[in-house]
């Protein structure tokens, strides 16, 4: 009888595990495939395309948090939007130039879309 359980736990856990692992990967894939298409658009430093692919996984992260803390579709929806209006003033402090940001403000849908 203790067998049983102790496998259906172990099953349970890696398999929580992997799905965080497979949302981390997918996080940091994404967060690199954004800054990609920003450093190749907007001519950014090294620095400023590290920065950047930083605030996506910060984004992510917060996303992840607030899917855990709300259940209503609604509720989810209003704090994911919440999260990603706070987008545009981090990239404004990375891009530095008011020239690269309206750049940014321009492209933003192709840029920032997993596209």
């Amino acid at each position: 009888m203790r067998k049983p359980i102790l496998i259906i736990i172990a099953l349970f856990v890696l398999l929580n595990g992997a799905k965080v692992y497979g949302q981390s990967t997918l996080a940091e894939q994404l967060a690199s495939h954004i800054s990609l298409k920003m450093r190749d658009s907007l001519k950014l430093t090294d620095e400023q395309q590290t920065r950047i692919y930083q605030i996506n996984l910060e984004l992510h992260r917060q996303k992840l948090q607030v899917r855990g803390l709300y259940r209503k579709a609604d509720s989810l929806q209003m704090k994911y939007q919440e999260i990603e209006n706070t987008r545009d003033g981090l990239y404004q402090v990375v891009l530095s130039s008011d020239e690269k940001y309206q750049l940014y403000k321009k492209k933003k849908s192709s840029l920032v879309n997993a596209n």
